[in-house]
Order: C-alpha cells, then structure tokens, then sequence
C-alpha cells in the first residue's frame, strides 16, 4: 500500500475535541494531521449549545461569581463519586483553565461566561462547591464568511442560526416569556438557508476551525480510518481510506483517537447500554469508530453502558425525518407533570436532564420501566408559557401531540387506565395547591427553582393541570452522546486491557474515552469541557516531551 509523508501527529475526527489537540500541538511546533470521515468538519461539537464547563476560569469574576480549585474538587468529587477516577478530575481542574487561557492568548478564541441567573446553576447545586453561572463558558456570534472559500466545509446546525444572544436567553429567563404572535421560537428547525452568523455549537467550531486553518493544521475530509496500525508495542500510524484507495499513514510520535460516541451503531448500543436510548444529538456518522479500532490494538475500555442522557421530545417532521430536540424547561414549568404507560408519576420533573435519564429504568431486569413516558400540560400552561404554546405552531396541533377535552378521553387516546391518570393528575393538583411535592420533591431545590417560575406560588415548580383542553406529548429517551470507551490516565494515555500499561502512541479524548467526571454531568458544557481540557493536556504532554 501507499505510503504518505509522516506527521509527528496524527488525529482522527475533527470535533471540538480533534480540532483542539490539533491547535495546540500545531502551535507548540508539531506538524498534525486531522483526519474527518465526514464531508465537514465540527462533528457532534457543531450541533451542540456549545456550552464548556471550566471551573475556575479566568471569566468566572466577571458575572459576579467567586471560584477555587478547592472548591471546583470538592463539587466534582461529590457529584462522580467513588466511581471516577480522582486523577481525571485533578486534570479536568487543573488543565482546564490553561487551556481556556492558552486558546484565547494564542490562538484568538473568545469565551464569555454564563451569567449568574436563572438555569445557569450547576447540575446538582445541593453538593458541595456548586455555584450559580461562571463555569459554563460559550463562543460569540460567529460569521462564516470569516472562513473564506471554506465555509462550505464547516458543519452548520440549523437551529443555531443568530436570532438573539443564548445568554440573554438565560439572563432574561425567556423560557418564561408568555405566547406572542410578534415572537418566534429561537431555535428553528430545518435548513440553514443563506444564513452566515452562526451562535451555540457552531460557533465554537467554528472558531476552532478557523484557528486551525490559520495555525496551518492539514484537515482532510472524507478521509476515514480503518484501523491503528501498531508495530510491537507501540501504534506509528494509520490505515485510511481516500478516493477509495487504501493508503497508510504514520505518526512520529502518536495517534489521538477523537472519534465521538457510539450512538449510532445499534450493535453496540445492544451490547453496551443498559438503559434504553432512542434518540441522541449525535451526529449520524458516530458509530463507534474509535472504540472499535481501539480494542483491535490491545485497549482497556471504562465507563461504557453510560451517556450524557437527556429525554428528547419530537418537533416535527423535516423530508421524511423526525426532528426531535432535548427536554429540559418544558419540563420545568409550571402546569406539567410526567407519566409513565401506567398513568402514574415516576420523577422529580424538574430535575437536571442527566439525573432524568435514569429515571426511565434499564433494559432489562426487575426493575420498573417508565418508557413509553408522555409530558401532560394543560391550557392554564399553553396561556402562559410560549414554550408550550410553541408546540402548536399557528394553533394548528401537530400528529405526535395529543388534545383532548378531559382526562379521561386523553387517558384513553394515551392507552393509559384513565382511573389511574386521573387519580395521579388529582394528587399532583395537590401537592400544586399545597406547596410540597410530597412523591418527588419537585421544586425544593435550587436547581428546580433556577427553572421554574417566580410568579408561581406557593412553589415555582408546580402548577395545577385543571383547565381543559389538556395535552400529551411522547418524551423519548435519549442523550446528548454515549460517553465511556478507551481508559484513558491523567494525560489521555490510553491504557492496554493486558496490564494497564500506557500504549505507547496511542491517544484518546472526548466520548470515544473515559475522560471525564464519570457518572456524573456536574454542569452545562461538561461534555465539551471534558473533551477540550484532554485534547489540551495530550497536544502539550507531546510539545513538552519534543521540547
């Protein structure tokens, strides 16, 4: 087979992860490769909110907000507990505010924090060492005419077209902002159409590739790798595939495996989840590539059967294709409740939507499974919210919302015993009218009220489901992305299955790993955060040892 020139690196996938160890090594004088099986380039990262959790960041003071190393441990070790490993969190700690100061100093990347209000607070601010915004970080409007004659190859999420600032949506807290015929809802499906300012996902992506091309990093789409090839002990290249001819590619000093999830692949979501997952904002391409070719090689794997859950909802239907989007501040408002096929409640509603996902039980087992699962709200909430009132574009209701007129009839168009809906809607209008979610406690922590409306009284999270018409809608299981995969240690090493050794050459960072806060998804942006800080820390531990 054909053999090219040799970088000192090479990286596949081109994601937030791929595209900074790419920057970082190109800046710190290695010469990188970045191979894309895609067309574009940005991966999952591009149809992402774009959110990067960094504790202790340089930003975090200017949204009023106090921070330390010790407390952004204390809060990560309390929410991955004993299963994590320690060494990941110290780095994630550590590294992630250089990486922030190196991206912004050298390379013109721009971050702003998350403001100090509404649902910008940590996922699970009862722990020790939460805080209320300044960790999660996120990119300004980006243009992509800024690219030049290689917009066309940024990957563009539709719904991340620039209508207004994602901050402000926080900072106002427009997720309660009432019905309005003069307001369209800001995340838009469909195609992308002429637009060029791009917020959210893309944007980071954006910027991340634009630093790249400006850095001189080699990015080669519709390139992709079919194996690692290792001589001994140690992985020198790569097997790709290009124009479809075979063709062999070494490294001089290592491959970084940044390939995504699994989520894609229905083999290995059967072998490895133990919990149902539907649908994932993974882009379709993610497969599971990297953890493939990773066990061919020798690899240990850790944390797999896990994903950055959060419950979808459907959003209509686009060239044959359902559109579904991530569940969080429906769920949170006033006036909704949850209900599994047995009519009764089973969670907190309001809770973060990583801790959701386990609400919906395994796949297998004794335990109780809450899926097929619908969201309930009335019309006091269509009335209120534009979020809800959303869901009927132009009043007109859509094939996959139900209406009906009473309970009892919903009950039955749901196949749900209507005795059994009726009495769980009678002791929800309860604990609404009372104050206290005596089942699931919903709206007693900070997190419930960040989310729910301070209008509302006595509870901000609660809300009767009294006035006819009522509705039903499907909320499917789902994720963000599968996470877990290679073990990787504190420096993105991946480690051999045989003996636990580091293999010489071989990398890994984002959800192809186990690079993270396992267990856990301490805030907005960790998934990225995670991603970014081990691309990071494997681009500088390689420019040191070249030192």
């Amino acid at each position: 087979m054909a053999r090219t020139q040799d970088p000192d690196l090479i990286v596949i996938g081109a994601g937030a992860a791929g595209l900074t160890t790419a920057l970082v090594a190109t800046l710190r004088g290695l010469r990188v490769t970045v191979l894309e099986k895609t067309s574009v380039i940005g991966g999952t990262a591009s149809m992402s909110g774009g959110g990067v959790y960094i504790p202790n960041n340089r930003h975090v003071s200017e949204v009023g907000v106090t921070d330390s190393r010790e407390e952004a441990l204390a809060y990560l070790r309390a929410c991955a507990g004993a299963g994590a490993d320690d060494s990941h969190l110290v780095a994630l700690v550590d590294a992630g505010p250089r990486m922030v100061e190196y991206l912004e100093d050298e390379a013109g990347i721009i971050f702003r924090p998350w403001p100090s209000v509404g649902g910008t607070i940590d996922y699970r601010p009862w722990l020790p060492g939460s805080k209320h915004g300044g960790r999660p970080l996120t990119s300004p409007r980006f243009d992509t005419r800024r690219l030049g004659d290689q917009a066309g190859r940024l990957r563009v999420n539709p719904r991340a077209r620039w209508v207004q600032d994602p901050l402000d949506y926080y900072a106002e807290r427009k997720h309660l902002m009432a019905p309005s015929a003069d307001y369209t809802p800001r995340f838009a499906t469909g195609d992308a159409g002429d637009a060029v300012e791009f917020g959210s996902g893309t944007a980071l992506t954006g910027q991340l590739f634009l630093a790249c091309l400006n850095a001189g990093v080699e990015i080669r789409s519709e390139t992709p790798v079919r194996r690692l090839i290792r001589e001994g002990d140690r992985v020198v290249g790569v097997g790709i595939e290009h124009d479809g001819r075979p063709t062999e590619l070494a490294a001089g000093l290592g491959v970084v495996v940044a390939t995504g999830g699994y989520s894609h692949n229905e083999e290995l979501k059967r072998l490895w989840m133990e919990r149902p997952l539907q649908y994932s904002n993974e882009i379709a391409e993610n497969q599971g590539d990297g953890h493939l070719m990773g066990v061919a090689v020798g690899s240990q794997l850790a944390g797999l059967g896990d994903a950055w859950w959060m419950p979808q909802v459907e959003m209509g239907v686009d060239n044959g294709i359902l559109n579904t989007g991530g569940s969080r501040e429906d769920r949170s408002l006033p006036h909704t409740m949850m209900v599994n096929s047995r009519g009764r409640r089973f969670m907190n509603e309001s809770v973060n939507y990583y801790d959701a996902g386990e609400t919906f039980g395994l796949k297998a087992g004794a335990t109780p499974r809450n899926y097929p699962a619908w969201l309930l709200f009335d019309q006091q909430g269509v009335e209120r919210y534009a979020l809800l009132a959303w869901k009927m574009p132009g009043g007109v209701v859509p094939d996959w919302l139900v209406r009906s007129d009473s309970l009892a009839d919903l009950a039955g168009r749901l196949k749900i015993d209507a005795d059994a809906l009726t009495a769980s809607v009678d002791r929800f209008n309860g604990f609404a009218r009372s104050g206290i979610d005596e089942d699931f406690h919903r709206g007693e922590d900070e997190w419930d009220r960040a989310w729910g409306d301070p209008a509302q009284l006595p509870n901000p999270s609660l809300g009767t489901l009294e006035k006819a018409p009522f509705y039903a809608m499907p909320v499917h299981t789902g994720a963000l992305a599968t996470r877990g995969g290679l073990r990787v240690d504190d420096r993105g090493r991946v480690l051999a299955a045989l003996d636990g050794e580091p293999i010489p050459g071989l990398f890994a960072a984002g959800n192809c790993s186990n690079g993270g806060p396992t267990g856990s998804y301490p805030g907005a942006g960790a998934t990225l955060g995670a991603a970014m800080t081990f691309g990071f820390i494997i681009a500088s531990t390689l420019a040191d040892s070249r030192a």
